[in-house]
């Protein structure tokens, strides 16, 4: 039996807003003990080794928050006594990745899953690591959680009050924990972000004190957590934090050249820096959109070396700096696809997934605006764009009925020159697909395109 796509759409509606309904009702019951089966076998079985061996172990951080939270946890954090080089002495028998061994971080491998495990951190003036001394230099109280079997939930910092509030807030001094690693500015407002919590005064008030730290921060460890943040539920809130708090102009200064920019037929009430925020807000949580709606500038001349420059300065990936710049190139608030000419040019130098992309910009964009009407033109554009698929015209060099060696067999060298004739014929064919044979491009080509030697 086949259902129509309304009425799957309407069941997907509804499992959605159960969900979200259950999910939110989950997030309100706060689960304060935690047992030995809400545990990972694998971060259970790394403390009992440790512990076993005369090493204190203890599971840590922002999985025992996921744990009270009712959500689940992906990431699994042991922090223990044994140094670096008794972890792997007790764990010789399984593979241990050393990166971060200089911070006193290894990563334990147990069924094909990670574990972070982390020597108690230390102040110098504590001659002896222990618990107490590892959760002070944690970033939050809301991460600054332990667990120990028989004994639960260890909270020193009042982080069970700060989960119940929905509070981000540094262990005692928040400005000291930025010190210790600046990068906990953006955690902050990733966390925020992802978790739909406020952060206190406090920390607000030592992240805009201490934003011009994050130069000192690598640009691998800020395009994450700037990632995450874009990747959010909440992704204007966050880019307005940072913004606000002085951390965008060490990170994107080039967006920040948008503020009080107004293009008055795009977007009349508010500049383009607002808007392209709330584009992002707008878009389904996919890196590539929500990067080209952010890094949205008015001159298309400048617009392709400016996103290639940020991307490559954050250390993006290159296929996602190919994608974001791609679709950048593209004037895509104005591209009209109603005319069938036109729908086949742009299918020729774009993807199917950019002419997809660029529909679901579009859309966003009417949603910013509240311009209902036009959306509706939208969804007729995109049939359009569908039945001209179905005709399946010829789109490319290898779509055309004569071929490169049907040139030299007239007598064009190879090189430039055939090329570009190969280039004119396809502009043809775009144009009026049913020219698309080969009697006629031979004529064409012998009447105004003669060889040349």
């Amino acid at each position: 039996m086949q259902y129509a796509p309304t009425m799957i759409g309407r069941l997907i509606d509804r499992l959605n807003k159960g969900f979200i309904m259950i999910k939110k009702e989950k997030n309100q019951k706060f689960d304060l003990k935690i047992k030995s089966k809400d545990i990972d076998p694998g971060a259970l079985f790394i403390t009992k080794r440790l512990n076993d061996s005369g090493y204190e172990a203890l599971v840590v951080g922002g999985c025992i928050r996921n744990l009270i939270m009712g959500e689940e946890a992906h990431d699994w954090d042991i922090t223990t006594k044994a140094t670096p080089e008794e972890i792997v002495e007790v764990f010789r028998d399984y593979k241990v990745i050393p990166v971060g061994k200089k911070f006193g971080t290894l990563t334990l491998v147990i069924n094909h899953i990670n574990y972070e495990v982390s020597t108690f951190k230390k102040n110098k003036s504590v001659p002896t690591p222990n618990l107490l001394e590892d959760l002070r230099h944690r970033d939050f109280t809301i991460n600054a959680l332990a667990w120990r079997e028989g004994e639960g939930v260890i909270d020193y910092f009042n982080g069970l009050e700060d989960i119940k509030q929905k509070t981000i807030k540094g262990v005692e001094d928040s400005a000291e924990r930025i010190k210790e690693d600046p990068l906990r500015m953006l955690r902050a407002i990733r966390l925020a972000c992802e978790l739909d919590f406020k952060i206190d005064k406090a920390t607000l008030q030592a992240i805009e004190k201490n934003s011009s730290l994050i130069k000192k921060v690598n640009p691998e460890r800020i395009r994450d957590e700037f990632t995450k943040i874009l990747l959010s539920n909440y992704p204007q809130r966050g880019l307005k934090l940072l913004e606000q708090k002085g951390l965008l102009k060490y990170i994107l200064p080039e967006l920040m050249t948008l503020k009080g920019f107004k293009i008055d037929d795009i977007y009349p009430v508010e500049d383009l820096f607002t808007y392209n925020l709330k584009l992002t807000e707008h878009l389904p949580s996919n890196l590539v959109l929500r990067l080209t709606a952010l890094l949205s500038f008015p001159s298309p001349t400048l617009r392709e070396e400016m996103v290639l420059n940020i991307l490559k300065r954050l250390k993006f990936k290159n296929l996602i700096i190919k994608k974001v710049v791609l679709l950048g190139q593209e004037d895509w608030e104005r591209i009209c696809f109603s005319q069938g000419k036109e729908i086949r040019k742009y299918l020729a130098k774009m993807s199917l997934e950019e002419v997809k992309n660029i529909f679901i910009l579009k859309e966003a964009a009417l949603k910013v605006k509240k311009k209902g009407k036009e959306r509706a033109q939208l969804k007729q554009e995109e049939e359009r764009v569908k039945e001209v698929l179905t005709q399946k015209p010829p789109l490319s060099l290898k779509d055309l009925a004569l071929t490169g060696q049907d040139l030299k067999d007239l007598g064009y060298p190879e090189g430039k020159k055939l090329g570009q004739v190969l280039k004119e014929l396809l502009n043809i064919i775009l144009e009026e697909p049913a020219l698309n044979q080969k009697k006629i491009l031979l004529a064409w080509v012998k009447s105004e395109r003669p060889p040349v030697s």
